[in-house]
């Protein structure tokens, strides 16, 4: 399940590098949040009341569909479970579960270029839309599903519901809210997202297949309420499409003043003169002719797109499978909410380790745990030990230290990575590209891990699992580079050589 973090992390770390941008800031609005003053006065103070208010309406539609992503990622591990020991409508073999599992991939990298259509011409409103629309059909198919190829279609509808969140909504985020709150949403997006998640895995175990295929439609319906009753129309889009007095109303709404209001004015202008630049900026091809972005392509790809070959989606989505296969003494089911509740918590420390330790350090460090506790339940799989006393905390405990290291550092720093290294005018082409390549991997990883585990024995894919993340240690420290601490302008600098990066960004 590594792809909402590493995603819905992005905003918070681009607003820290436009903090330590050295151009003339824009000129402040006064309904935006007051500073951290003494003696703040009541009226800044209700301003800062009313732009928090004004966000929160327009960004709980997108927080809603962050609940219905991570309950659609949540799904299937206990609902193959059901699915194989005949306790729902049909029953699925190990190659159809694999089926179903993998298809969310394949729906992703569809969701990509459906959205990627949508997202320029439709705007950001109509594209979000489309995400609980998708995730109603699958909730919809999911519940009525008599054979597998229900199943199969409904996953497809999943993954391209997830694609459009998971590579517009952040957009929309950073577009709509002012630096001092991006962080916070992006917080509350991961936590929702979460809670989603654990949802499914606290209730799916205990209730019955068509039981928990209405889980995923309630949040999803509830998101398809609030975009379509508070959700704001970007003004960037607004400003892009010509429609100054609808963007000027757009920009109003969302910080909670009144269209008179000059600071209002002045912030709408600096949209326009934003947009602007950007019109005259070159193609999207010459912005990747460069050595410094050649560079930031390479890297930054390659370790997002590599992503799902850390283990940790394919684990996510048979948590309780690999419980059954190795043991626990507590259960397949409470173990896997136990997997869960602790890569939630590691996630909420890496957003204060990530600026201490930096991204290089904490993705190294990170990979080193993965390959440990992948090499350890491969040797506790292959060996085949009396799964009684102390050895049989041996699975849960490696896993363990598989899901808190990954969340730690190569679950978020891979899309963080691609959002510092990437110049502004290739992140619309390279943030889909990196997503449909990522669906390729994690349908390859879903799909053959059953597979390899059936014909070499189970302990083959986590030892794949291991000699990838030792790979990947090596690949860190030889070829990405350090981005902790840099403004965009630094980094763009050290990627093309110079000692000292430019004074703009």
């Amino acid at each position: 399940m590594p792809v909402f973090v590493l995603r819905l992390q992005l905003i918070a770390t681009e607003a820290r590098q436009e903090r330590n941008k050295s151009v003339a800031p824009i000129a402040k609005c006064d309904c935006r949040l007051p500073g951290p003053t003494k003696r703040t006065s009541s009226a800044a103070m209700a301003a800062g009341k009313a732009v928090w208010m004004a966000q929160a309406r327009s960004t709980a539609g997108s927080m809603m569909v962050a609940a219905s992503c991570g309950v659609a990622v949540g799904w299937a591990s206990s609902a193959v479970v059901k699915l194989q020991d005949r306790t729902g409508p049909f029953q699925l073999t190990d190659d159809q579960a694999s089926w179903v599992v993998s298809l969310n991939d394949v729906g992703i990298l569809l969701g990509s270029l459906l959205s990627g259509l949508c997202f320029s011409v439709l705007g950001r409103r109509a594209t979000l839309l489309l995400c609980p629309l998708l995730l109603l059909g699958w909730a919809a198919l999911t519940f009525a599903a008599t054979a597998p190829a229900f199943l199969y279609v409904a996953r497809l509808l999943s993954g391209a519901g997830m694609a459009v969140h998971f590579v517009y909504g952040n957009v929309y985020l950073a577009e709509v809210s002012v630096r001092s709150s991006r962080g916070l949403l992006s917080l509350l997006t991961s936590l929702f997202a979460m809670a989603g998640t654990l949802l499914q895995f606290c209730v799916g175990p205990y209730v019955s297949y068509r039981t928990q295929a209405w889980l995923g439609a309630l949040p999803a319906a509830a998101a398809l309420v609030l975009l379509l009753l508070f959700t704001v129309e970007s003004p960037y889009y607004l400003a892009m499409r010509d429609r100054p007095d609808e963007m000027l109303a757009a920009l109003a709404r969302l910080r909670g003043c009144s269209v008179e209001s000059d600071a209002l004015r002045d912030e709408a202008h600096e949209i326009e003169r934003t947009v602007e630049r950007q019109r005259s900026a070159g193609s999207l091809l010459a912005a990747l002719c460069s050595p410094a972005s050649r560079r930031a392509a390479s890297v930054g790809v390659v370790v997002q797109a590599t992503a799902p070959l850390f283990g940790e989606s394919v684990l996510m989505a048979y948590a309780q499978k690999i419980f059954i296969i190795s043991g626990s003494p507590l259960g397949d089911a409470q173990s896997a909410i136990v997997l869960y509740v602790a890569q939630a918590s590691a996630c909420l420390a890496c957003t204060a380790l990530v600026d201490r330790w930096g991204r290089r350090t904490l993705l190294s460090v990170s990979c080193l745990g993965n390959c440990i506790g992948m090499a350890v339940l491969s040797a506790y799989l292959g060996a085949s030990p009396d799964r009684q006393g102390p050895l049989q905390w041996i699975p849960l405990a490696s896993l363990l230290l598989f899901v808190v290291s990954c969340s730690l550092g190569a679950n978020p720093v891979p899309g963080l990575l691609l959002a510092e290294l990437l110049p502004q005018r290739a992140k619309p082409l390279m943030a889909p590209l990196s997503m449909m390549l990522f669906s390729v991997t994690a349908f390859a990883v879903s799909k053959s891990f059953l597979a390899l585990g059936e014909a070499a024995g189970m302990f083959a894919p986590f030892a794949v699992f291991a000699a990838w993340n030792a790979l990947a240690v090596a690949f860190t420290r030889l070829f990405v580079p350090e981005t902790k601490n840099k403004s965009l302008a630094e980094v763009y600098g050290m990627l093309s050589g110079r000692e000292e990066a430019p004074k703009q960004n």
